[in-house]
């Protein structure tokens, strides 16, 4: 008998990756969105279903919490750049509405939650590289610290209610369908404005390292974790090696042959140097492993953009 799966922002770039790897693995999937153009363009083959509703609000959780067996929660209202302007509203929209989520999980006997935490972010500055989970966390943005405590609540909650979680502390995960509109996201962003001819933007000196990890790949631990029963509830999805902007924007020279103009414009201050997460831990204990080279994920991106027809960011 198949599982029912509740994906919270199934319809995002992310998730709408999820629930086609889930329903390929014959989950009964629902998606609880407010919106689901991300889901248009696909023909699931399987058992989905679609709820429009706010995860802000209480009544909407509620309804849709009925009858799941696994939670998926992928909601963040807020991204990195912008989660310190508005403090109060990044913690409002998404660690009350997580508790309330938490709440409903635990009256509803759910199973195992899964939890999209930032390996970007929660960490700050690294003291090593790569950083292992073990590493300490110091947040320089509202929005890793809302991951970070919303990981110390699912603890809390497992201590007092018994509630099962995975944590997926995913690095720089970038694909196909991820929106070059909304600032995250280098490789889609740069590749976008490369396809308009217009000049590529880089923080800094573009010496910046992070760790890309391609979409495709990152997802299939979310079945993992499903399904594991490992001792650990902490995972880092990686690819555990690091490329500079400088080094990406080689790729699309050397690999794609693009010619483009580049302008170094001032750095942010939240934006760490260098940003190296370890995979060993998820390799030896979800039996997870990334899969796609950096550079044919690449081409698969600029190939996706040029078949689309259609270039944002203008």
């Amino acid at each position: 008998m198949s599982s029912n799966i509740i994906i919270y922002g199934g319809a995002g770039f992310i998730g709408s990756y999820i629930v086609e790897d889930l329903i390929e693995r014959n989950f009964n999937v629902t998606v609880f969105d407010k919106k689901r153009y991300l889901l248009e363009d696909n023909n699931f083959k399987g058992n989905i279903r679609f709820i429009e509703g706010d995860f802000n609000n209480k009544k909407d959780v509620e309804k849709s919490l009925k009858y799941q067996d696994y939670v998926i929660h992928l909601v963040s209202s807020t991204l990195p750049a912008d989660s310190n302007v508005n403090k109060r509203y990044d913690v409002e929209t998404n660690l009350i509405s997580t508790l309330e989520l938490l709440d409903e999980c635990v009256k509803n006997d759910i199973k195992k939650i899964i939890f999209a935490s930032s390996g970007g972010t929660v960490y700050g500055r690294a003291n090593s590289n790569p950083i292992t989970e073990e590493h300490s966390t110091n947040p320089l943005c509202s929005y890793g610290i809302v991951k970070l405590a919303i990981e110390k609540y699912l603890e809390l909650y497992r201590n007092l209610y018994g509630l099962n979680y995975t944590i997926l502390r995913f690095s720089n995960p970038f694909g196909e369908k991820q929106d070059p509109e909304k600032g995250q996201g280098f490789i889609i962003t740069a590749l976008t404005k490369i396809a308009n001819g217009d000049v590529v933007d880089i923080f800094g000196n573009g010496n910046t390292v992070r760790d890309y990890i391609y979409v495709k790949d990152a997802v299939k631990s979310v079945y993992l974790s499903i399904i594991s029963n490992t001792k650990y509830n902490t995972f880092n999805i990686s690819s555990g090696k690091g490329y500079s902007i400088n080094d990406i924007l080689d790729i699309f020279r050397n690999i794609l042959k693009l010619n483009f103009e580049v302008k170094y414009i001032s750095s942010r201050n939240f934006d760490v140097s260098i940003n190296v997460l370890s995979n060993k831990r998820a390799i030896e204990y979800l039996k997870w492993k990334p899969e796609t080279k950096l550079e044919d994920a690449i081409y698969k991106i600029w190939y996706y953009i040029n078949k689309q027809g259609k270039h944002s960011l203008k």
